[in-house]
């Protein structure tokens, strides 16, 4: 596969007008190394850099908003969440969530796809008033089981005009797919409640994996994957939004390590089926290494969470 360095003439200008970590905003960066798309086999390579401060990496040249969505396929995994797996993963992703919430509080889940985890999660949380976003060309408000969820899609301004305050603000391996995530993040804590909880999960940069797969590491997600953070580089790009008290934990995820091992014949790229007897056999490989990657103290998917002051 003949593969390409594209970029457009804004992402480019912006590069040079300021390279700086998004993390934690320092411009002492590495060369970094350019990574190519292991799952949906565009020919696209992403160059990503490193910060010298807190190992976060990131791509340069950023891509903007309307190049990142030409990186989707129709098929994008994310959007297909049929199938026994998708419900036993949501139904650990609920109990966690659970366990941050207190009284009536909303719940947006930023990055909702179709809404499947939120009609699941309304299941499970019956009375709980239910928020989600999708990014969409055209801004546009749906009603989901019966009246529980609501998704808003289209553009970030689009959802701040509508949502109330918030007790708990998701984003499930979302934050690594925002080209300006201090942005969005301070945005969405403006619409979090005092005392209230922002969480999610995301692949950490400083992990025994990426050491182990190099640029076959799954954590890439090349070129869908803007920004990946170090776990201190996650910590103080919180901090950097208002939250206080961040923390960092590993994850057990078998389909983060399952797409590492997936990519190790194919150093150019390639294309991941997700489904079929090959990606089984990944998935119970990941499933066995799995302990010993949590184990290491260096874990290849991380969840974090934060506060607002409450003051």
């Amino acid at each position: 596969m003949k593969l390409s360095v594209q970029s457009d003439s804004e992402s480019v200008a912006e590069s040079q007008a300021a390279l700086a970590c998004p993390a934690c905003g320092c411009a002492s960066v590495g060369q970094g190394l350019h990574v190519p798309d292991h799952e949906y086999g565009l020919s696209y390579l992403a160059h990503y850099r490193e910060c010298a401060a807190c190992g976060t990496l990131f791509q340069d040249p950023m891509p903007s908003l309307p190049k990142l969505a030409g990186f989707y396929p129709a098929d994008y995994h994310s959007m297909t969440h049929a199938g026994l797996l998708s419900a036993i993963r949501n139904r650990i992703r609920i109990a966690r969530l659970e366990k941050l919430l207190t009284g009536e509080a909303v719940l947006l889940d930023y990055g909702c796809g179709d809404g499947a985890f939120l009609v699941q999660t309304a299941q499970q949380m019956p009375g709980r008033p239910l928020w989600g976003f999708e990014i969409a060309e055209r801004a546009e408000t749906g009603i989901l089981a019966g009246g529980a969820v609501t998704v808003v899609k289209g553009a970030l301004p689009d959802l701040l005009t509508v949502l109330p305050e918030c007790g708990l603000i998701t984003l499930n391996h979302v934050i690594e797919h925002l080209p300006d995530p201090y942005a969005t993040v301070s945005a969405l804590v403006k619409k979090l409640a005092p005392g209230g909880v922002f969480e999610g999960q995301t692949p950490a940069a400083d992990s025994l994996e990426r050491s182990a797969f190099g640029a076959r590491w799954s954590g890439y997600h090349a070129p869908r994957h803007t920004v990946v953070f170090s776990r201190a580089g996650l910590c103080r790009l919180l901090e950097r939004c208002g939250l206080s008290a961040p923390v960092v934990e590993g994850a057990f995820n078998p389909a983060g390590l399952a797409v590492s091992l997936a990519s190790i014949p194919y150093p150019e790229g390639g294309r991941i089926r997700r489904r079929g007897f090959k990606w089984t056999a990944f998935l119970a490989m990941a499933a066995l290494l799995g302990p010993i990657d949590l184990l290491s103290g260096r874990p290849g998917v991380i969840n974090f969470a934060a506060r607002k002051p409450a003051g």
